[in-house]
């Protein structure tokens, strides 16, 4: 977890397990995301391999079913695992057929999220230590500099998620999902993040 504060600004930088999980069964069972913003798939790539499972009138339902999950999961932190508890998933009572993929494919989703984590583990030591969340503190320390009056008070949570493609979803007024990979852009990684945070500071 990277974190930077300042003068009346928070900003931190992680992963997040449930968004993993989630995103991993949208990519299984080959659900369209509900947009905006439509996430891109997951990378490496999920195959879905779980589409013949709920073809038909379970398709409706799942994608209502996943939806609704990942409105939960956008508000939940990412260290909240109350939902899960194998194998009956008491907490997806009422999505019985986002229920029912659970308990077929959760322990290789758990496999392939945690194998994830630990990748990025890895990658955000890398922005680290090659000096690329500097590029962060110094958009907000310059934004902060040409403004007539005191910034505002700036809560911005960065979800870095390995995504198959190199850009940022704006999905709430203080948290953006990104490639995790898109810091090594310097040039992307400001055209999407300096107008967030000239519009919170």
């Amino acid at each position: 977890m990277y974190e930077y504060r300042g003068d009346g600004w928070h900003v931190s930088a992680q992963s997040h397990g449930q968004m993993l999980l989630a995103l991993y069964f949208r990519d299984l069972a080959g659900i369209e995301h509900p947009g905006p913003p439509d996430i891109a798939p997951l990378a490496p790539r999920v195959k879905a391999t779980a589409a013949a499972e709920v073809c038909g009138p379970p398709a409706a339902e799942l994608r209502q079913e996943w939806h609704d999950w990942w409105r939960r999961v956008l508000v939940q932190g990412p260290e909240d695992d109350g939902l899960f508890s194998p194998p009956a998933f008491p907490g997806f009572a009422d999505s019985p057929t986002l229920q029912r993929l659970l308990q077929a494919h959760y322990g290789a989703a758990l496999s392939w999220s945690r194998a994830r984590m630990i990748e990025y583990t890895e990658v955000s030591a890398e922005h680290h230590g090659s000096g690329r969340r500097g590029l962060l503190e110094q958009m907000i320390t310059d934004r902060a500099m040409e403004l007539e009056r005191r910034p505002k008070p700036m809560e911005l949570k960065l979800v870095e998620l390995p995504l198959s493609e190199p850009r940022a979803w704006f999905v709430d007024p203080d948290t953006v999902i990104l490639s995790q990979d898109l810091a090594r852009d310097a040039d992307l990684y400001r055209s999407f993040l300096e107008p967030v945070i000239r519009f919170l500071l």
